[in-house]
């Protein structure tokens, strides 16, 4: 995914996984015209949770090192069904039917998100490269201490 902000020091970076959807839903409905909706869905392949996007982000191609990268734990039935299951209680909170819809995927593709690991004044942080939120290393540690396993 296209990286919207950077820490002013340069620093590191891992590549978290997610895969990206573009479903059509298709709606029937008795004594009413059908109705079709546009859903994106945002997959996290670590811990297997959806999102509604508002658009298919864009998407680059870098040439990185494999170790910056972490290695997605879902597979793409998985995500696929869990985006499906995200568009349905979406859709069916807009529509009524006595039907499920049919869905139709137009577009997908595996991505990953980058956050930035760098240090600022003695202190590591963490950064999200899409919303730009800044996270102390301490703040991401575990209840039992340990730090988590992006941090490490």
């Amino acid at each position: 995914m296209r990286t919207i902000f950077k820490p002013d020091v340069p620093g590191k970076f891992v590549l978290y996984p997610y895969h990206i959807f573009h479903l059509k839903l298709f709606y029937r409905r008795l004594g009413r015209s059908d109705r079709v909706f546009d859903y994106f869905a945002y997959v996290d392949l670590y811990r297997l949770g959806a999102e509604r996007g508002d658009g298919f982000i864009d998407l680059y191609e870098w040439d990185v090192d494999e170790r910056q990268v972490m290695k997605p734990l879902a597979d793409y039935e998985e995500a696929r069904r869990k985006a499906f299951e995200s568009a349905i209680i979406w859709g069916n909170s807009r529509v009524v039917s006595w039907w499920l819809p049919r869905i139709e995927v137009v577009r997908d593709a595996q991505a990953y998100k980058v956050f930035w690991i760098f240090e600022e004044e003695g202190e590591k942080y963490v950064m999200d490269s899409l919303t730009g939120e800044k996270f102390g290393l301490g703040e991401l540690a575990g209840k039992d201490g340990r730090k988590c396993r992006v941090c490490r």
